[in-house]
């Protein structure tokens, strides 16, 4: 069983948040679990102000995850284009191959990254095209159209 809350136990949830301490730091200071030390906050009325602070570097990680994620796919739609192109001027039929199978592997990395993308909200407009070179060369997914027909 938890033991009890104590008057000490309030006063340093009181001081330290008055210090401008977080929830954590507080319950490792006065050796008491987040719950508990949330738990008396809201007894004496106090609040954390970091959820705010979570909250806006939670989206700017999701908005630099979704830019990191645009470039992939444009780079990787320009790599397969690359690929494509060399492939029609190879000088074997080996290095032909080899091109054509690179340019397939990066087409599907832009088509996994431009999912992952529509998924998140965050897809690029050049998704579209990319969504075209797959179709040429892939076919479209699940053997239907890109509609999900």
């Amino acid at each position: 069983m938890a033991e009890p809350i104590t008057a000490r136990d309030r006063e340093g949830v009181r001081r330290l948040h008055a210090e401008g301490q977080s929830r954590n730091k507080i319950a490792r200071t006065i050796g008491r679990s987040a719950a508990t030390v949330s738990k008396i906050a809201r007894a004496e009325g106090l609040a954390f102000s970091g959820g705010a602070r979570v909250a806006a570097a939670t989206e700017a990680r999701r908005a630099d995850a979704a830019a990191r994620r645009e470039q992939l796919a444009d780079e990787a739609l320009d790599g397969a284009l690359g690929q494509v192109t060399k492939t029609t001027g190879a000088d074997s039929a080996r290095d032909a191959r080899d091109h054509a199978t690179a340019a397939r592997a990066l087409t599907e990395v832009h088509a996994r990254v431009a999912e992952l993308a529509r998924h998140t909200g965050s897809g690029s407009a050049g998704g579209s095209m990319l969504d075209k070179l797959a179709d040429a060369l892939l076919g479209p997914p699940n053997g239907g159209d890109r509609d999900g027909g």
